[in-house]
């Protein structure tokens, strides 16, 4: 997302804030809260967030400050939870993550060491997940989502469309959730990591 944008998210942000409504379902208590602030704590979603139901393939690259990640993504995500098998080039499995409502697991060395399950389970569920739902949950932690989506035309007469996702505190955005065109490209402003999934043919 363009840097000037950030206001515009912003204010929208905030003005959604004011006319979401709040949610109520309770998520297993064994599922460790994910600081999305330094100060605000927050459930994962409850598995039926992502629908309709989808898996795909998709190119996982992954910045953690200065640890990169690249490999294919086997994504499975609907009703019954989140799976994800991560592979190397040469198809061999070398990390997986799995979320059933009431556990989250990641099990896997490429990842940085104090990286927990529910963080990515919530950043795909940012991505993937109902917006009406997203703004109800976030709204509870006196959060902020909002979404803009925008028509792209392109030069051979055909078109897509690009969702812009942004998660704010007081105005202020943390992190942005691009999504169109088979890429979705997750910016996590306030830890400084990023994951970008392109989907395979």
């Amino acid at each position: 997302m363009n840097k000037k944008h950030l206001p515009l998210f912003a204010a929208i942000c905030l003005s959604a804030a004011v006319l979401a409504s709040c949610g109520s379902t309770k998520v297993a208590s064994n599922l460790e809260k994910v600081y999305v602030t330094n100060t605000t704590k927050v459930d994962v979603l409850p598995v039926d967030a992502i629908f309709p139901e989808f898996e795909k393939y998709q190119q996982f690259q992954g910045t953690f400050g200065d640890t990169t990640l690249n490999a294919l993504a086997y994504i499975q995500a609907g009703p019954t939870g989140i799976d994800v098998l991560l592979m190397n080039d040469f198809g061999g499995e070398i990390g997986s993550i799995s979320y059933d409502g009431a556990s989250a697991k990641l099990d896997s060395s490429v990842f940085p060491k104090k990286l927990k399950a529910e963080y990515i389970i919530l950043d795909l569920q940012n991505a993937y997940a109902d917006t009406q739902k997203l703004k109800e949950h976030y709204s509870k932690y006196d959060l902020e989502f909002c979404e803009i989506k925008t028509n792209i035309s392109t030069k051979d007469g055909g078109g897509f469309s690009v969702a812009e996702r942004a998660i704010a505190k007081d105005g202020k955005v943390i992190e942005t959730i691009s999504i169109g065109n088979g890429v979705v490209t997750i910016k996590n402003l306030l830890r400084g990591y990023e994951y970008k999934l392109t989907t395979s043919e």
